[in-house]
Parts: C-alpha cells; sequence; structure tokens
C-alpha cells in the first residue's frame, strides 16, 4: 500500500514538471521576442544566482590572471638581477683593465722622461714590518737583468735600490729602510743632505742629514734626487718636508719627510739598469767638487 502511494506521487511530480514545462514552450512560442510573466519570474529568481556566480567568476579570472602576472615578474626581476650582477662584474673588470691601462701609461711616461736607460718590472712579493708597514718588496727581476745597487723608480717617485738579485727575481731596498741613504736637495732653498730611513714607526717618513742651517727649509717644500753620484738621474720627486724639528742645535737642520711613494700600493715599477749620460758642462763653467755626501749603501 506504501509502495503504490510512493509511486503515485513520483508519477503526480513528473507529470506536473511536464506540464509546466509544456506551458512555458508553448507561451513562449506564441512571442519569442518578449519576455512573458513567466520568463520574468524566473529571471528574478535566477539573477541572484547568476550575479553571485558571475562574481565569483570574475574574481577567479583576477586571481589568477594576477598570479600568472605575478609568476612573470618574478621571473622577468630574478633575469634582471642576474644582468645586474653580470653587468656589475663587467663594470668591475673594465675598472680594474683601466687602472691597469693607466698606470702602465704613467711608466711609460716615466721611462720617456727618464734621461736613463730602464726596463719595467712587476712586484710580485711584498713583506710586512710589526708595524704594519711594507719592509720589504720583491720584483720579477733578477740574475742577468739586474744587480745590486741599481735603482727603483715609479710615476710617482723614488722607491729604493736592487739590495740583491738571485734567480729570476730580486730584492728592493726601500727608501724607507734605515739602511738606506739617498743624496738630495730641496729645489727651493738649494739645500742638499742625505735622506735615510726612519725605523719603529708606523708609517713612512724619513730625515735629511747633513741640511744646512743657512738654507733653511719649511714644512711642504719638496725633496728631489740631486744626481749626485751617478746612480739616480737629477730631479726625481723624492717626497715632501712635513716636519722640522725644533731645537736642533749644530750646523745641521732637523727635518722629516714623507715620501711620495705609497709603499703599501706598489704594483708596477721601473728599474735603472744605465746611468743616465753625463752633462756636457757649461762654457765658463767651473766644476766644484761635492761634499763626499755618500748615496744608498
Amino acid at each position: 500500500m506504501i509502495g503504490s502511494s510512493k509511486l503515485w506521487r513520483e508519477i503526480l511530480v513528473v507529470g506536473a514538471t511536464l506540464f509546466v514545462a509544456l506551458f512555458v514552450l508553448r507561451v513562449s512560442s506564441r512571442n519569442p521576442g518578449e519576455l512573458s510573466m513567466l520568463d520574468r519570474g524566473i529571471l528574478r529568481l535566477v539573477s541572484p544566482g547568476q550575479a553571485a556566480m558571475s562574481y565569483v567568476a570574475r574574481g577567479i579570472t583576477g586571481v589568477a590572471g594576477r598570479y600568472v602576472e605575478l609568476k612573470g615578474v618574478r621571473a622577468e626581476n630574478e633575469s634582471l638581477h642576474r644582468e645586474n650582477r653580470q653587468l656589475r662584474a663587467e663594470l668591475t673588470e673594465m675598472r680594474r683593465l683601466a687602472e691597469e691601462s693607466g698606470r702602465y701609461q704613467r711608466l711609460l711616461g716615466l721611462r720617456d722622461a727618464t734621461p736613463a736607460e730602464t726596463i719595467a718590472a712587476r712586484v710580485i712579493a711584498v713583506d710586512a714590518s710589526p708595524h704594519f708597514r711594507v719592509a720589504r718588496v720583491e720584483i720579477d727581476r733578477g740574475e742577468g737583468t739586474v744587480r745590486r745597487g741599481m735603482p727603483v723608480l715609479t710615476p710617482e717617485g723614488v722607491v729604493g735600490r736592487i739590495n740583491r738579485a738571485a734567480g729570476k727575481s730580486s730584492d728592493v731596498l726601500l727608501l724607507v729602510d734605515p739602511r738606506s741613504a739617498l743624496d738630495v736637495i730641496a729645489p727651493r732653498t738649494g739645500g742638499r743632505g742625505i735622506l735615510k730611513g726612519k725605523s719603529g714607526e708606523n708609517g713612512y717618513r724619513c730625515s735629511i742629514e747633513y741640511l744646512a742651517r743657512g738654507e733653511p727649509v719649511k714644512e711642504g717644500d719638496a725633496v728631489v734626487t740631486s744626481g749626485v753620484g751617478g746612480a739616480f738621474p737629477r730631479n726625481l720627486a723624492v717626497g715632501h718636508i712635513t716636519k722640522i724639528i725644533p731645537g736642533a742645535v749644530g750646523l745641521y737642520q732637523d727635518v722629516e719627510v714623507t715620501p711620495d711613494v705609497d709603499f703599501a700600493r706598489l704594483t708596477d715599477v721601473l728599474v735603472v739598469v744605465a746611468p743616465p749620460p753625463t752633462p756636457d758642462p757649461e762654457p765658463g763653467s767651473h766644476h766644484t767638487p761635492g761634499r763626499g755626501l755618500a748615496v744608498m749603501k
């Protein structure tokens, strides 16, 4: 009994549904261009759902679009970062090459301006003292090319002399070494003396010995090679007077000189392998013997 009533309910539901569908089709077929009351009612019922579904669809589409866009931007950003790193590396290399080219050009200019035979050398080793200053420099020129006592120069000024040549390299006795001695002159006053290195200091300083009081110097005065001894050409830059020590007694001044060369940044140097030619004496001039000042030992 229960089963038959359920069957009849299903038949009624299906029949009603078919009737409504047929009724809607008939009403719509009478005037397809106009909406019937039924159509408008149905639209009112389904419009909110359609709007909600459209909103959700637009949101999903926007999120998906932004995700794709962000993914593309991220990839482009990574590509730009790689390109930026590469360009930075290339710029660093170009700066290094430009700096190296500049050093070579200055070194060639010094060679052309030096009235003596020179060869180029590269610094291959540096030793530092406990005071963190360069105490010894080694260059890539050895026996058969250079020998003890040959001057070593840079475009900035005098570095020192070859101290020992062995094999394919040699040591340089620096201008600031206490064992060095170089005949120099202060061009402004004509005062002449022996430049010697000072030890035990956290810096690069020298002093001038035998600088007569009758030719007073002042701070900032340039100091250059005198050319006495024949090994060093004349008028090579050595340094500047940075301190005049008061209270000195006797015939000589007590001054301190800071070299023009930055010994901590030496890379390329020139070695004077043959002294400059002796200049012809001027007519009517008389040679006056020097004061017997020693040069670098």
